[in-house]
């Protein structure tokens, strides 16, 4: 049994949650259609949210950045005379709710505390822009405890793509089978680590809670502080059970 020397994190749901998710999305909308009015577009929240989400959740695998991502929307609903503080400006109002709105979740802390008193290496795995994503940690007092976070819209590829788990297990100098998933998405956090050799604690939390399991996950839990026990007491062995 390999010894356990590292924990890998989604983000979204899993270290962080949003009390008002919908509602979120619904300013994030609002706050891009009234930059677009600015540039004398009109176009209905439905609309501009499913081009937004077009990207977010494409099946090919690709990944888009975010200015790529809005001079693209721009083109689609025939948006002209823009500059780049107009890209930025609704880059930054699309993201704003969701820097704004995240809030840590309980026993996150305590357990990011607990791995790191006991030297594991720990790291983020999360598809998300890293703008979108770094500012929350640092307002939540989280960002000193991760030796390495990677987002998918910086890299290039996303979750399940076993390349962005192998680059943070790179950068962190762990094999998969040293090191454990926690995430809340079966597909994209469950079934991606344990395909390439990682353990897995599906937290049950969030939108994804309800989602059937693709593989089982070594552990599931309803808390991230389940885990800190689990960790706390077990040390470095890999067994989760």
């Amino acid at each position: 049994m390999a010894k356990l020397k590292g924990i890998l994190f989604d983000y979204g749901h899993t270290l962080v949650w949003f009390p008002q998710y919908e509602k979120t999305h619904l300013i994030a909308t609002k706050n891009a259609q009234e930059v677009l009015q600015g540039l004398g577009v009109s176009v209905e929240a439905s609309r501009l949210r499913s081009l937004v989400e077009g990207f977010a959740y494409r099946t090919d695998g690709v990944v888009v950045g975010m200015k790529e991502e809005f001079l693209e929307i721009f083109s689609t609903l025939g948006v002209k005379g823009y500059n780049q503080y107009d890209l930025k400006e609704i880059i930054q109002a699309w993201w704003k709710p969701y820097i704004q709105q995240a809030r840590v979740r309980k026993g996150a802390k305590e357990l990011l505390e607990c791995l790191k008193m006991m030297k594991f290496k720990i790291g983020i795995v999360a598809n998300i822009w890293g703008a979108g994503m770094n500012p929350v940690l640092e307002r939540l007092g989280l960002g000193e405890f991760f030796d390495v976070t990677v987002a998918s819209i910086d890299v290039g590829f996303q979750k399940p793509d076993p390349r962005i788990f192998h680059l943070a297990l790179n950068n962190l100098g762990l094999a998969p089978e040293e090191t454990i998933m926690v995430g809340d998405n079966p597909k994209t956090d469950i079934q991606a680590a344990h395909d390439i050799g990682m353990a897995t604690v599906r937290l049950m939390r969030g939108p994804n809670r309800a989602k059937p399991d693709i593989v089982k996950a070594d552990f599931k839990i309803k808390n991230l502080s389940t885990l800190t026990t689990i960790v706390c007491r077990h040390g470095h062995s890999r067994s989760l059970g």
